[in-house]
């Protein structure tokens, strides 16, 4: 018998293979060691060829596995833990199955080694693992049961592990439905109910999610991460309204709790209520003012309801504690240069490094130099990044980008022959494509432009950009007013608010002589975004209303903002007093 426990040892050190380990959670090692003995003790003693059919079978599924024959391994491994009675070949045995992916054979495993190992919470553990996979919930059920009654930790923590064994399962279904039979065995247990509201949360079951939150809310009003998980639910749900009241009462009613806070926070920028989001947050920094991700999400907040000077602050407060100094320094550089101070921003980007920003920040670099007039170096940038860039996205951005540099130049030529390399590289790239027939239409090659622009359809008959794109050309450039009507048409039902879209429907309108609805269009558009073209689309109509004054007020406000607008200077020459 010591013969084969030296090899059971030396086998459990070998490297047969990198079977996945199963999460693990605390047990009683001292009573399951007495309880293997205990097990070991009741069973009669091996005899001679029973021992030595053990060392084969062993022996056999070691060197199939080295071979990688680990079918022939599995085989070898499960009779051996059939045939023994240590918990530790039936525990390889078991991993091997998992590992050559033989549920029906890891499943055996797993009960012969709870029935060696009992008051092993791992085996319990794999073993429920396995049978939620195989559908058996029944007998998961009372597997997890056993792990809960036999942490050292309490029935919290327990249900948490279980919780994060479960939402690794594969068949999802029957995870939740263990979960649920386990539930019901604690029906007066907080922690149970809420382990079920988190499993069903991440297990798409919003609706299974909020029912278990209020029980466990019901049984213990301040469990607050079970009130998390309602106004969560109830969100998932599109009951955003309620969700917000339940958090917005919690926070009044515990306004120190600051995981209620952040929840509460989260929940209103998914509402886009941002002004509120950001009151929140910033109640929250008043009570822990070094904390960085609430310096980061109040900076980006700040920026999307546009209080850049509120930004700023919170940034720059972020990037001196040396904490996430890579997305502090890009969003200070955006800043910067929405703001017009270019060089600054420059130096901004210059200290994004390796991380989610950086490739972002490489193009803005670009693009700043260009705006700076080095377009050269700004090219020769991109093209160095091109050089060792692999992955095709990637590549794809940098010769949109290049081409972006050069048409702002001025050097259409040069801008057509950077989009064409990228096609031949990347035929099917409808972002190339797009690119090239904006660049067409500089260069008043009209035919490219409906080309390219109707390939992009012909793929995506909905893509709202190429039919806006193709309608306000035809709208613009030529005569074929009801043909641009109708892609406008098909573009602004895709996107009824889209500024650039607005304007488009506005223009054809004006075409066409309509001019009270093309007033409503282009002033819709103007509204919503300052641009040099929806400035001089409205004044221009303005002019044709006979609104005069106004005309010239939008005007000479967008020539102060673009003095040298090709467009505005165009209608400024057509028009001018």
């Amino acid at each position: 018998m010591r013969s084969l426990r030296l090899l059971i040892t030396l086998l459990a050190v070998s490297a047969l293979v990198a079977c996945a380990q199963q999460p693990r959670m605390p047990d009683d090692e001292d009573g399951a060691i007495q309880d293997h003995r205990e097990v070991m003790a009741a069973l009669p003693p091996l005899d001679d060829d029973a021992e030595a059919e053990l060392m084969y079978q062993l022996l056999v599924g070691e060197i199939a596995g080295q071979m990688g024959q680990l079918d022939v391994a599995v085989d070898h491994y499960m009779a051996a833990a059939m045939a023994s009675r240590d918990p530790a070949v039936a525990e390889r045995a078991t991993r091997i199955a998992l590992f050559a992916n033989k549920r029906e054979q890891a499943l055996d495993g797993a009960r012969r080694w709870v029935a060696l190992a009992p008051a092993s919470t791992e085996a319990r553990q794999v073993l429920a693992a396995l049978l939620v996979n195989a559908g058996q919930v029944d007998e998961a059920v009372d597997a997890l049961q056993h792990v809960v009654r036999a942490s050292v930790t309490g029935e919290a923590a327990a249900f948490g592990g279980i919780t994060h064994l479960l939402t690794r399962a594969r068949n999802r279904d029957a995870a939740l439905s263990a979960m649920e039979g386990l539930v019901e065995r604690y029906p007066e247990t907080p922690s149970a109910h809420l382990a079920l509201a988190q499993l069903a949360m991440q297990l798409e079951s919003p609706d299974v999610a909020e029912g278990a939150a209020r029980r466990a809310l019901d049984l213990d009003a301040d469990l607050h991460e079970a009130r998390i998980l309602y106004a969560q639910s109830m969100a998932r749900q599109g009951d955003m309204d309620r969700a917000l009241q339940t958090l917005s009462e919690a926070v009044t009613a515990h306004p120190e709790h600051g995981q209620l806070g952040l929840a509460y926070g989260r929940l209103l920028i998914q509402a886009r209520e941002f002004d509120t989001a950001r009151e929140e947050f910033e109640r929250l920094i008043a009570m822990r003012p070094d904390d960085t991700d609430l310096l980061y999400t109040l900076g980006l907040l700040s920026i999307e309801v546009e209080r850049y000077e509120e930004a700023q602050s919170y940034l720059e407060r972020l990037l001196a504690s040396g904490r996430r100094t890579h997305e502090a320094n890009f969003y200070l550089g955006r800043i910067a240069e929405s703001e017009g101070r270019n060089e600054e921003a420059l130096g901004y980007y210059m200290g994004v490094g390796d991380g989610d920003r950086f490739e972002e920040a490489q193009l803005r670099k670009a693009l700043i130099r260009g705006r700076l007039g080095d377009t050269g170096e700004a090219v020769e940038h991109l093209r160095e990044l091109r050089r060792h860039a692999d992955e095709e996205e990637w590549r794809m951005r940098l010769y949109l980008t290049e081409s972006q540099v050069q048409r702002d130049a001025g050097e259409y030529e040069q801008a057509m022959e950077v989009l064409n390399q990228g096609l031949r590289e990347q035929p099917d790239s409808n972002e190339l494509l797009y690119a090239r027939a904006l660049v067409a239409e500089r260069l008043d090659r009209l035919d490219m432009l409906e080309s390219d622009l109707r390939t992009i359809l012909d793929r995506d008959p909905d893509n709202a950009a190429a039919l806006n794109a193709l309608g306000y050309t035809l709208a613009d450039r030529t005569d074929r007013l009801d043909e641009a009507y109708e892609y406008i048409t098909r573009a602004h039902e895709l996107r009824p608010d889209d500024a650039a879209i607005l304007d488009s429907m506005g223009w054809v309108l004006y075409r066409l002589g309509r001019y009270d609805e093309a007033e409503t269009f282009l002033r819709r558009a103007y509204d919503k975004m300052y641009d040099p073209e929806i400035a001089s689309n409205l004044a221009a109509l303005l002019w044709a209303q006979g609104n005069r004054d106004e005309a010239w007020e939008v005007l000479e406000d967008a020539l102060t903002k673009d003095p040298d607008f090709d467009r505005l200077l165009r209608l400024k020459e057509r028009i001018g007093r």
